[in-house]
């Protein structure tokens, strides 16, 4: 997992919105190859949400594959994404630590605030 891979495909707002769809997995996919309840989206799932071309929601998916945050399965005629779960959630313990790194240096700046 690549942190700074990962800040830099979550840093662009469209792709960041196509992965919070695919995050939250509550709408049903149009897809016929994706199964009723599967987190899992095609890209013409993500044409019928978002106003992007097609080519260019296949780019930003491909660029969120390559951050390692989403996998892709054919099936059929189609390319099903979903989130990369091992991936997501090692990232976030991640972002975990670096709040608690954060929280201390923040704690050890305090203390040396002096009062006069």
């Amino acid at each position: 997992m690549d942190p700074v891979e990962i800040f830099k495909a979550l840093g662009q707002p469209q792709r960041y919105a196509l992965f919070l769809d695919l995050l939250k997995g509550k709408e049903a996919s149009c897809c016929a190859d994706v199964a009723p309840g599967e987190s899992a989206c095609c890209v013409i799932d993500f044409t019928q949400r978002h106003r992007l071309a097609q080519s260019t929601i296949s780019h930003h998916l491909q660029v969120l594959v390559a951050a390692g945050l989403l996998t892709v399965e054919r099936r059929g005629t189609y390319r099903v994404y979903q989130v990369n779960q091992s991936i997501w959630e090692s990232f976030q313990r991640h972002v975990v630590g670096l709040t608690a790194c954060a929280d201390a240096e923040h704690r050890g700046a305090m203390g040396k605030i002096s009062h006069t």
